[in-house]
């Protein structure tokens, strides 16, 4: 992933996005304006991937116009931050739905948990895959 701007080298960025913290995605809307949403996510082979609902509107933009963006922030000092523009995929039943949605509900719910969390939603079949095409990322504020 390319940083275009910032202090976190790529191995400092993937820690700090693993770590259990709430990204919001931006999708173009059907009038044009941006649409935001947060949600959870992974940072897995180059690209953020969302467990989701297929009727969900962010989602509907993503396959009318793939272009969105995505942001992660802390919300405490040093508040650093990655944010990304690319492209999404929206793959509905996609081989390696479940391990994607382990690595996902994983990061964001305890270990002992996850099994019954992830039976709770079993009718989510959906994963957007957003690819990014420029990255900003820092350490601390900016």
């Amino acid at each position: 992933m390319a940083v275009w701007w910032g202090h976190m080298n790529d191995e400092e960025m993937k820690t700090f996005l693993d770590r259990p913290m709430t990204a919001v995605v931006a999708t173009v809307g059907r009038n044009g304006a941006a649409h935001s949403v947060p949600v959870w996510f992974a940072f897995h082979d180059g690209a953020f991937i969302v467990w989701t609902d297929a009727n969900r509107q962010w989602v509907k933009n993503a396959r009318a116009n793939p272009r969105m963006s995505i942001t992660v922030a802390e919300h405490e000092p040093p508040f650093a931050a990655v944010v990304a523009r690319g492209e999404a995929e929206v793959l509905d039943e996609p081989p390696g739905l479940a391990a994607d949605i382990r690595r996902i509900v994983e990061k964001y719910i305890p270990a002992g948990e996850v099994d019954a969390y992830i039976e709770q939603w079993g009718m989510l079949r959906t994963i957007v895959r957003i690819v990014p095409t420029t990255t900003r990322a820092w350490g601390r504020g900016y």
